[in-house]
């Protein structure tokens, strides 16, 4: 009965020592897979961080972009508005020319009917002179109105720019 108990164990002994192992294997292949798991986790949360970040800068290069071109636009409409100006200065200027002109002749005339003519005349460049400068005051308000749009423009513009860099 001595061996009995001795083989039994014995038995017991390796069984204990085979269930320690498993358990030990295991708890070693569970701890594994709780590593590849948070690795696993880890890797998507940065790949996720990563795509929206990348989309965050996507969509501010494109409001970027489409900033600059309304400031574009804005800048080519205040050049044109800036050309039209001096356009209507150099027209100012001409019919002033004219003015003095014919005010000289009417002078040096001793017609009456040439004289009516030359007022005539001068009463219409007198009139068109008038809405040149009403023409000009309007243009000159549309001009300081395009600079502040384009100073907002660009600001907007820069904002942009300023979130792209801290994206």
């Amino acid at each position: 009965m001595l061996p009995l108990i001795g083989a039994v164990a014995v038995v017991v002994g390796v069984g204990a020592y085979l269930l320690d192992d498993a358990s030990s294997s295991n708890a070693r292949a569970r701890r594994d897979y709780e590593d590849a798991c948070d690795e696993a986790e880890e890797w998507l949360e940065e790949k996720a961080q990563k795509a929206q970040r990348k989309d965050a800068l996507d969509k501010l290069f494109k409001i970027k972009r489409a900033k600059q071109e309304v400031a574009d636009a804005i800048y080519a409409e205040l050049k044109q508005s800036q050309k039209d100006f001096k356009e209507i200065n150099k027209s100012i200027k001409k019919s002033k020319e004219l003015l003095s002109e014919l005010f000289t002749q009417k002078r040096l005339s001793d017609s009456i009917a040439k004289k009516r003519a030359l007022q005539e005349e001068i009463n219409l460049v007198v009139a068109s002179r008038r809405e040149l400068f009403s023409t000009k005051d309007m243009l000159k308000q549309d001009i300081e109105e395009l600079k502040e749009r384009l100073r907002v423009a660009n600001r907007d513009t820069r904002r942009v720019q300023e979130q792209i860099n801290r994206v």
